[in-house]
């Protein structure tokens, strides 16, 4: 019921904006029910973070050679978890949403090397390109979010892979 009131509330204002009154009665649930729970909104949103982060890393981790594999299965996972994909919202929190950057930065960066390896790119503008990708598909999951997810995970993997050319 928390996570679904969270949820709800993402959809209007930022996180940090967020009080726990408001959460506890989007939620339907007493402020001594939440506490004795959780510290915070804080505390609350670190241990399901933190459960995030496992399941993330394990994506990458068992598809490290294929990254369609791993676009896929994080598209199908934000799909099947409103609360990830309100956190990655423009109203999310900004742990989440760098951990998911860095972890398509270091997919990205294996991607990047190949195609460098016939082109004559400084170490610099390496890093910049790895950069400018990892914000371009984090920010087209953002706006495949705010947009309702109407596309398959499929279709926004075939997107992604297109766009790395």
């Amino acid at each position: 019921m928390i996570e679904q009131a969270m949820v709800h509330l993402l959809e209007k204002k930022s996180f940090e904006h967020l009080s726990t009154v408001e959460l506890t009665q989007e939620a339907g649930i007493s402020r001594s029910s939440f506490y004795t729970h959780y510290k915070d909104k804080y505390d609350l949103i670190e241990r399901y973070q933190q459960g995030l982060f496992q399941q993330l890393e394990a994506i990458f981790e068992k598809n490290t050679q294929n990254k369609q594999a791993a676009i896929l299965e994080v598209i199908d996972f934000l799909e099947s978890e409103p609360l990830l994909s309100a956190l990655l919202s423009e109203n999310g929190t900004k742990e989440i949403q760098t951990f998911l950057r860095h972890k398509f930065q270091v997919m990205l960066d294996q991607e990047l090397q190949e195609q460098f390896s016939n082109k004559h790119y400084t170490q610099i503008e390496k890093e910049y390109s790895n950069v400018y990708l990892t914000n371009a598909f984090f920010g087209v999951l953002q706006m495949w979010i705010a947009r309702g997810k109407k596309e398959s995970p499929q279709q926004m993997t075939d997107f992604l892979l297109k766009m790395l050319g």
